[in-house]
């Protein structure tokens, strides 16, 4: 099987503090849109600047610089949060005045199911969900094995109903959006496709 990972998000540059001694620069790109109720939904999702360069790069711009990020999904090894491993960041082009600053947020990944024990269903403002994890065997820069566990949403009843036919371990590719919990702050990927 082979693995895809990709995802593209622009928005917002917001600078998040951290403990010092990490190997990464973490910042968010703030993403809004437009919400249920009318409101201004904004996600903030977490992003990682490992190379020297992007990191330079990162420190170099000023809050609320519009950005582009393309890059990886991850999950942190000590928590276990999503994040994204910047491979690319740009300056996106600024939004005409009155419109809100980001229009792009894909993310594509294939893997293995991975049923999330204990609190796998929800709600939240936008209704029910179902929530696994895509698992992905990968190798780290230095050749040593490396597994993500790429938390997910599903919304959708009839894709509710398509992942209650998967069993532990069956391939899966999905196709959504990055997003963050409103409550927590922990990001996920809110399934839109799967297949």
């Amino acid at each position: 099987m082979v693995i895809e990972n990709s995802a593209a998000v622009s928005g917002l540059l917001h600078f998040i503090e951290s403990k010092k001694g990490h190997k990464y620069f973490p910042f968010a790109i703030r993403h809004e849109n437009p919400w249920t109720d009318g409101t201004i939904r904004k996600d903030f999702l977490v992003a990682r600047a490992f190379s020297d360069e992007l990191q330079a790069q990162v420190r170099g711009m000023e809050k609320g610089t519009p950005i582009r990020v393309g890059g990886v999904l991850r999950s942190s090894r000590g928590s276990g949060d999503l994040y994204l491993a910047v491979q690319t960041l740009a300056r996106a082009p600024e939004a005409p005045a009155g419109s809100l600053p980001n229009l792009e947020n894909a993310v594509r990944i294939s893997g293995l199911v991975h049923l999330i024990k204990g609190q796998s269903e929800g709600v939240t403002g936008t209704g029910k969900y179902v929530q696994f994890a895509v698992r992905q065997d990968n190798q780290e820069l230095d050749g040593s094995p490396r597994r993500d566990f790429l938390v997910v949403r599903v919304y959708d009843p009839a894709l509710r109903e398509a992942l209650a036919s998967m069993k532990d371990g069956d391939p899966v590719t999905v196709e959504g959006t990055l997003r963050s919990s409103r409550g927590s702050g922990v990001n996920y990927i809110r399934c839109g496709a799967m297949s």
